[in-house]
């Protein structure tokens, strides 16, 4: 061995020293993340658990339900004419379309459930359902034009082949039994 190569020997490094313990660091952060989750979910959820609907307006599967027959015991033989309240055409037509629209939005989500119904199409009916449904009462009264709609978007969705024919059909049964 020469001299002429010079420094090419082994050279020494300093090692440093490793760093802190990072798991506290990582805890605090998953704590964190933890929380804003949890109340992110609390705030979402404590709206729906609010019960300020109006009375009459039915949950999916009370809608779907057959109303419930009162008792014949229940019930006077002969009823007084104070005690039976009159009805009018109009005023029967608003809940029977209302009620409709509560038993469609139920037979969608069974239907996307099922797999007669595409998620995006029920997505959307779902959607024109509710807007429906979040007017005024007094505006659904010529609901005629928002059945019209449905039947309409319910066909060309069943022509593309989003909806299940027989699906379609009882979506179309529905809302007639509404305006019928």
């Amino acid at each position: 061995m020469t001299d002429d190569q010079g420094t090419g020997g082994w050279r020494s490094e300093e090692l440093r020293p490793a760093r802190g313990f990072q798991l506290p660091w990582l805890a605090l952060a998953g704590v964190l993340a933890t929380v804003v989750a949890a109340t992110t979910l609390v705030i979402g959820i404590g709206g729906s658990l609010a019960d300020d609907r109006p009375p009459d307006r039915l949950l999916p599967l009370q809608a779907a339900a057959p109303p419930p027959s009162p008792s014949p015991a229940a019930t006077p033989a002969t009823p007084t004419p104070e005690s039976t309240p009159s009805r009018t055409p109009e005023s029967s037509a608003e809940p029977r379309l209302y009620e409709a629209l509560l038993r469609l939005r139920f037979a969608v989500d069974e239907g996307v459930e099922e797999g007669d119904v595409r998620d995006d199409v029920g997505l959307d009916l779902n959607n024109v359902i509710e807007n429906i449904l979040d007017r005024p009462r007094e505006a659904l009264e010529g609901g005629h034009s928002d059945v019209a709609y449905l039947h309409h978007k319910i066909a060309t969705r069943a022509r593309e082949g989003a909806i299940d024919g027989d699906r379609a059909d009882e979506l179309h049964h529905i809302l007639e039994r509404a305006t019928g």
